[in-house]
């Protein structure tokens, strides 16, 4: 039986939303293996003079763990 474990890790981005979500897998991906699941919890931006500066997503990860 496998146990998995969740995290929730935030992504940002200059980009786009997606970018952001996809910085923040990668960047799990550096230290967890076995990487099961992903699922966006919420969609945030950083704003200055009402333009969006910066992308934030955050994620939970699923891993197995060993």
């Amino acid at each position: 039986m496998a146990v998995e474990k969740i995290i929730e890790l935030v992504g940002n981005s200059q980009v786009s939303w997606e970018d952001a979500a996809h910085n923040a897998l990668s960047g799990a991906a550096k230290s967890l293996h076995g990487i099961t699941e992903m699922e966006i919890v919420r969609w945030t931006a950083k704003v200055s003079s009402n333009e969006i500066v910066e992308y934030r997503a955050a994620i939970r990860v699923a891993f197995v763990v060993d």
